[in-house]
């Protein structure tokens, strides 16, 4: 009878070891389609990522040469596809945009969209209200999730006008979003004035259209 008892006692322990061992082990993963990132968007593959996370904000430069565009990038608290939503809404960038005077939709064609703007622009002591009229292409996206918005300015002050958007998934809550504007004003101004109004423009419509999609101001400093 002892001997029973004591068998029974060492076949519950048994299960119970396997249960615990089972449930420690490796269980089949609840993650759905929808949460996987691709690997060149984590942030320890991705250098843009691990650098705005360093600046803990906007950061923003001039690049080119013959063609000078004004730069800026942030993190989002966003989904990718949330913060292209809000990018495609052309009827509110006067809203994103603080500098914007005016900005509107004129006119639609072949999936193009034509957008007007007014744009006051200060090159060192002097204002000027410049008029555009934007051409954006379609969005475009990428099999890695990634967006770009683009457009060109077909009508008004600019010589040559230029803007892309782009937008990274990070994960499902966070993006990346670049911003590269050309502005090139018929009237003639010293380059490092206009390199400071792009810079700055860019990183005005970064900063404006990163708290719109993220619903409260302010940068990821973490993820």
């Amino acid at each position: 009878m002892r001997f029973a008892r004591t068998f029974r006692s060492v076949l519950l322990a048994g299960t119970c070891l396997t249960a615990t061992a089972i449930t420690m082990g490796s269980a089949p993963s609840l993650a759905s389609a929808d949460d996987a990132v691709p690997a060149s968007a984590t942030p320890a593959s991705d250098p843009q990522v691990v650098r705005l996370l360093a600046a803990k904000g906007t950061l923003k430069w001039n690049h080119g040469t013959s063609s000078r565009y004004g730069h800026a990038e942030a993190l989002v608290g966003s989904s990718a596809n949330d913060l292209a939503r809000a990018a495609l809404d052309y009827n509110h960038y006067k809203d994103i945009h603080k500098k914007f005077a005016t900005a509107r939709v004129v006119g639609k064609e072949a999936g193009k969209t034509d957008v007007y703007m007014k744009y006051p622009v200060k090159i060192g002591p002097v204002t000027i209200e410049l008029h555009e009229v934007m051409r954006f292409d379609p969005e475009k996206v990428d099999g890695g999730g990634t967006h770009v918005i683009e457009g060109v300015g077909i009508k008004g002050d600019m010589t040559r006008g230029h803007t892309k958007i782009t937008i990274k998934p990070i994960d499902a809550t966070h993006s990346l979003l670049a911003v590269d504007v050309l502005l090139d004003p018929k009237i003639p101004a010293p380059q490092v004035l206009v390199d400071e109004e792009l810079r700055d423009g860019a990183g005005d419509f970064v900063n404006g259209l990163k708290d719109r999609a993220q619903g409260h101001p302010g940068p990821v400093v973490s993820l």
